[in-house]
This record gives structure tokens, sequence and C-alpha cells, in this order.
């Protein structure tokens, strides 16, 4: 099970403010009746792209760290490949040396 960072704690509250913050400003302007249709449907339509970003933001924050993750494993795995291949050249140069001999 992997820890939530700091960005993540904060992410949650910050989307869930701005989800309750949006539906109560939608609600006012809704009661408002000096504001036109499209006004409303306007303040919609920014309140759904900002919650998409908040969205794809935490979304790329767990891509980011997963690579990272992956980045190590293969960091792990290349170090491993050349102990195995450095292993291996010293095998060849003792073979060519018994060869020789």
């Amino acid at each position: 099970m992997r820890k939530y960072n700091f960005f993540e704690k904060l992410l949650l509250p910050v989307g869930l403010g701005l989800a309750f913050f949006g539906l109560y400003m939608i609600l006012l302007a809704d009661k408002s009746y000096e504001i036109m249709s499209w006004v409303k449907l306007g303040t919609i339509f920014v309140w759904m792209i900002i919650l998409f970003i908040v969205i794809m933001v935490s979304m790329m924050e767990n891509m980011k760290e997963e690579l990272t993750l992956i980045q190590q494993e293969h960091i792990t795995e290349i170090k491993l490949l050349r102990e195995i291949l450095h292993e291996q050249l010293d095998e060849i140069k003792l073979l060519r040396k018994d060869f020789k001999k």
C-alpha cells in the first residue's frame, strides 16, 4: 500500500471545496432572475472545466509517482544486467587464458 503525499492530501479538500463552492455559486445564479440563461450556462461550463482540471491534475500526479517507481525498478535491473555482463566478460577472459595454454 503506498502512502499519500502532501499534494494528494491537499487536493481532496480543495477539490471538495471547489465543488461545493461552484454548486453554491450556480444555485445563487439560479435564484437571481436578472442573470440571463446563457450566463448560467457559462457558469456551469466553467465550473465543470475547473473540476475537470482538478481531476486531471490528480491523475497526472498519480502517474508521475508510478513512473518514478517504474524508473527506479529499471535502474536496479540495469545495474543487475551490468553485473551479469561483467561476470560473463570475466569468464570469457578466463576461458581465453585457458585455451591459450
